[in-house]
Order: C-alpha cells, then structure tokens, then sequence
C-alpha cells in the first residue's frame, strides 16, 4: 500500500471525515487518496490559515478532530497562527505537511544552503513552540507509528494541535 493511501485510510478510520487544506505538489498524493475515499470529503481554503481555523473549529463545535493537509514550504508555515491558536485554547487537531523528497533536503545531501529540494523547509522545528507534538517522518513504517501517535498525543492529558510532515517519497 502506498504511503498516501495509508493516510487517507487512516484517517476515515479515526473518524475524520472531512480534511481543510490548501492544495499543492507536496502534498497531491495524499489529496488524491482522500478525494478516491467516497467516505471522506474535503474543502478547498484560499489560504492554509483558514483551513486551521477550520480544523479547530470542528473540536468547538461538535466534538471531532479536524484535519488539515497542506504543502510544503510557505504553505506549511501558513498553518501557524491556526495551529498556535488550538494550542493555546487545548484543542486537538491534526495538520499533515507534504515534504519535499527525502534526497532533495538539504541535510541529506550535507549542504549548507537554506533549501536544496523546492520549498524545503523544516516546519516541525518551527511549530514546536506551538504544538503538543510535532515530527517529521522518513519511511513508511514511521509514517504509521507517527501517525498513530500523533492521534494520542492530541487527545492524551491536555489535549493540542499535532503535526506531522511526510515527505513525498514517502507518501
């Protein structure tokens, strides 16, 4: 099963039946395994901030885990304030960040630029601050432990916004 496959299913498992996001290279697999899904719904947001507060609301309003898919780069960053703004309130949401290939980042080749892969950018250490758990993924069987744990940490003690990134040779 493909990576990307695997995260849709989860994701219907866990009850989420509607994913916010903002679509984009990075992350088209997974939206394409979401939309094949015909349990799964998702909407489309001008901006990734929207689509956070929209994941956050989904806790105030009825009870769920709102979801978020985004891409990487600037698009994975956009999701801060909304993230931030569930950390702050403890509400669980889980955002998912496309990721460049894990060869095309800069760490891997032992570069030292800013970004070797388009849009390469480390959004776990940025959202750290403003997340109950954030982690970034390197081989498919990470992504199912991850994922996994993502869902306890956001609902396990004080609840909070989770996030994690998969790279697209892993989804």
């Amino acid at each position: 099963m493909k990576g990307s496959t695997y995260v849709a299913k989860f994701l219907s498992a866990i009850g989420a039946d509607n994913v916010y996001l903002v679509q984009g290279g990075a992350c088209a697999f997974m939206l394409d395994e979401v939309a094949k899904l015909p349990e799964m719904k998702y909407t489309c947001f001008q901006h990734e901030q929207g689509a956070a507060m929209a994941a956050d609301a989904v806790w105030r309003v009825n009870g769920g885990l709102g979801v978020t898919m985004c891409t990487s780069g600037p698009g994975a960053s956009n999701l801060v304030t909304g993230i931030a703004c569930g950390y702050y309130d403890s509400i669980p949401s889980l955002h998912i960040c496309g990721q460049v290939n894990g060869k095309e980042v800069a760490q891997y080749r032992g570069a030292k630029v800013r970004q070797a892969g388009f849009q390469q950018m480390d959004i776990v250490s940025i959202v750290k601050p403003v997340s109950k758990y954030a982690v970034a993924v390197t081989n498919a069987q990470e992504l199912k432990q991850e994922l996994k744990r993502c869902i306890e940490e956001a609902f396990t003690g004080r609840m909070g916004p989770v996030l994690i990134d998969i790279p697209m040779d892993v989804q």
